[in-house]
């Protein structure tokens, strides 16, 4: 009797392998539609961090073959103290279609590359495209810039390293406009190249432009102005578009500021301008 319970459960053994098996050549044959989400996910994306990436269904697949030089760079130690020179970058199509850059990704909104959405680049051509670094913070920082393409997929990125150390430090960072208010305390202090406080006085000679204005000051290394955002509105309407202190962006066909560097000028030898980045909501 356990002789036959064993040949039968031996024969249904047998029998599931089968039918499993031949469900797994059914949906891994050529052509087959995986049943498996990731698997859906991994064969049609183009890229993985966006739905937009997703491509139709018997699209081919476009290889796009878009260079950017460097790949690296390294800017050493900058500072809010000191004016920054852009970094100058070459994206070059080295495939056989044309290639459209509908926009780009960074890890920080202190890396602000110069680019218009749309930009087209045709085979064996380059374009040269101009990037902002703004210091904010301190210590060693390393950043990522993605070029997207057609699809939202990658096309290019470099890497961009450095070191900031600043005189003064502001607090915060950078400085956001409030969602109920429309002014701010920026809080300024003094410090050494480890980031330490030092009681050494520093007074605020002036601030470019005036959207801001010095309220207090200890007296002992460390000072405070309130920013307007009103007045940064204000400034930003009667401008061109033209002024470089701004950065720009379109909503809903309107052009509106998206972030301002404040200049505030100090007596202090190690920090006689310090660079303060101001962002819109």
């Amino acid at each position: 009797m356990a002789k036959q319970r064993t040949n039968v459960t031996s024969t249904l053994l047998v029998v599931a392998a089968l039918v499993l098996g031949g469900l797994g050549f059914y949906f891994n044959r050529p052509g087959a539609t995986p049943t498996n989400p990731v698997a859906v996910a991994r064969e049609n994306a183009t890229d993985g961090t966006s739905a937009r990436g997703l491509r139709a269904r018997g699209e081919p697949r476009v290889e796009h073959q878009l260079r950017v030089s460097p790949e690296k760079v390294d800017l050493g130690t900058i500072s809010q103290c000191k004016t920054i020179e852009p970094l100058e970058l070459v994206l070059t199509n080295d495939g056989a279609q044309p290639v459209t850059i509908v926009g780009w990704i960074a890890t920080c909104s202190c890396v602000v590359p110069e680019l218009a959405a749309g930009a087209v680049i045709e085979p064996g051509s380059f374009l040269k495209v101009t990037v902002h670094v703004h210091p904010l913070g301190l210590g060693g920082k390393s950043q990522r810039l993605d070029f997207r393409l057609d699809g939202n997929a990658r096309g290019a990125s470099v890497r961009i390293d450095y070191r900031i150390e600043s005189a003064i430090l502001p607090m915060p960072v950078m400085v956001v406009r409030p969602d109920s208010f429309d002014t701010k305390v920026v809080d300024l202090e003094r410090i050494d190249v480890d980031g330490n406080f030092i009681a050494e006085k520093f007074a605020i000679r002036g601030i470019e432009p005036m959207v801001a204005h010095f309220i207090d000051s200890t007296g002992d290394g460390r000072a405070a102005i309130e920013v307007d955002f009103k007045a940064i509105d204000a400034v930003a309407e009667a401008s061109d578009g033209r002024d470089s202190k701004f950065e720009w962006e379109t909503r809903g066909g309107k052009r509106r500021w998206k972030s301002l560097e404040l200049t505030v000028e100090t007596d202090c030898p190690a920090c006689e301008y310090l660079r303060i980045r101001i962002r819109n909501r």
